[in-house]
């Protein structure tokens, strides 16, 4: 599986954590198991997986062939050099390749001149004003190819003005830059080179790091801080005309290869194996040479050598432009990309997998502890219940009695309420019928009519 495959079902991959992470957060949040805090880290998850970048840095001294390898592995669909390569130098500032949809295609260039203040490059970023932007027409190769060129863009300042830059100045050139007969020191216009290029990998979070060499590196220490450490891989380039020079070997223990155990993702390059091809040797010949070289620069560097790929960038991307399949295989170059695929995807995999898979089981065993509270809560709550029930049952047998026992009450109260009632209206009528049948006399002697019983003047005797 080649490089843009593997990082295509990466970023498939990818995408499918996100949407697991999704649906997560939408199955707590309509199960009320979410809280702020469990809210917060699944968002800070999806967007960590969504930003997620894998940088991938090509490291070297000028003319080793750098940004011809960058245009051979990851440009050579365009049919044309992307990135300006030729002889002498050409990328003169660290630059980064990436993506950014909400940015135009462009270059933004950073002047030289932001060194003399203590902003670094991350802090730059979030100022677009002080960057330079180029707008970029990616339907035309050549203006494209035009518009890159400007990253190669020299100056030439006195010698005190170049050191109070941060540029170091060696009058041999082996160290540092050159002062010409005039006493001028040429560096570069740009500090930082950011291109934002809508290609497929790039689209899908692959950042390149282009960097310009020994001089460059130690004058930004980001690239030595943040930068390089913080690459996933590096391909550190040397050429098979020159070998591992001083300057490249400084470039390696300083930068590279610094507190670096094991040398994980750090891969040598050896370029311009084509420069072999002379005519005159045979195949096997050649092939015992390019060993050589590989045994001795392993050596040198002090690391396997499986880890030196022997390739010619500048082959290999004629033989992609032109569907060379013969000149690719002689290239070299499928094998280096089979190492990269092999050695950046699948380690960054894991490590995506084990941060994602941490932070996630994190999240499911907070959520698996309110569960269980609730749980509890519920089981309390129903044994509460069942007490309850056995209390009640209780309770409403003795509402019953007292109910039974009040009414059977009410029911004798009723039946002496019946018969007094009864006596009563019998002793009213035997009254009645006594008072019809009595005179009634009054205080002098004289008859009264009876009806003075009813009436009861104050004067009847009835009374």
């Amino acid at each position: 599986m080649s490089l843009a495959q593997q990082f295509t079902a990466y970023t498939d991959w990818r995408s499918g954590l996100i949407d697991g992470l999704r649906r997560l957060k939408t199955w707590l949040a309509n199960n009320d198991l979410g809280d702020a805090q469990t809210d917060l880290r699944l968002a800070a998850m999806i967007e960590r997986l969504s930003g997620d970048q894998l940088t991938v840095a090509f490291v070297a001294e000028f003319s080793r062939g750098k940004s011809e390898l960058i245009n051979a592995i990851f440009f050579a669909d365009y049919g044309s050099r992307i990135l300006p390569s030729s002889a002498g130098r050409t990328t003169m500032c660290p630059t980064e390749l990436l993506y950014d949809a909400s940015r135009p295609p462009s270059i933004d260039l950073l002047p030289i001149g932001t060194r003399s203040g203590t902003a670094s490059i991350s802090e730059l970023k979030r100022y677009p004003d002080e960057w330079t932007r180029i707008l970029l027409d990616i339907e035309s190769t050549d203006s494209m190819t035009a518009a890159l060129k400007r990253v190669g863009d020299v100056t030439q300042v006195s010698r005190s003005e170049a050191e109070r830059l941060g540029f170091v100045i060696d009058p041999t050139g082996e160290d540092g830059h050159k002062p010409n007969s005039a006493g001028n020191v040429e560096i570069p216009c740009w500090r930082h080179a950011l291109i934002n290029f809508p290609h497929p990998l790039l689209e899908k979070g692959l950042v390149i790091l282009d960097t310009p060499g020994l001089n460059a590196i130690g004058a930004e220490p980001e690239l030595t801080l943040s930068l390089l450490p913080n690459a996933h891989a590096v391909l550190f380039i040397l050429a098979a005309d020159t070998g591992v020079t001083h300057s490249d070997l400084a470039v390696w223990r300083q930068h590279v290869a610094a507190g670096r155990s094991g040398q994980r993702g750090r891969m040598v390059v050896l370029n311009k194996i084509d420069g072999l091809w002379d005519g005159l040797r045979a195949e096997s010949e050649i092939d015992h040479e390019i060993a050589r070289q590989v045994s001795s620069v392993a050596a040198t560097l002090e690391i396997d050598a499986h880890q030196v790929f022997a390739v010619s960038a500048q082959k290999g991307l004629v033989s992609k432009v032109h569907h060379d399949g013969e000149l690719l295989q002689r290239s070299r170059l499928p094998a280096l990309e089979s190492a990269l695929a092999d050695e950046l995807l699948p380690r960054r995999h894991a490590i995506v997998a084990d941060n994602t898979r941490t932070d996630a089981l994190d999240v499911l065993a907070r959520s698996q502890e309110l569960l269980n509270a609730r749980r509890t809560g519920l089981r309390d709550q129903m044994q509460e219940l069942v007490d309850l029930r056995g209390k009640n049952q209780g309770v409403v047998e003795y509402i019953m009695l007292k109910v039974k026992n009040e009414k059977d009450e009410f029911d004798r109260s009723l039946q002496r309420f019946y018969a007094v009632r009864s006596v009563f209206s019998q002793l009213t009528n035997n009254l009645y019928v006594l008072s019809a049948s009595t005179p009634c006399v009054t205080k002098r002697g004289a008859p009264a009519s009876p009806c003075c019983i009813r009436a009861s003047p104050p004067g009847c005797a009835a009374r």
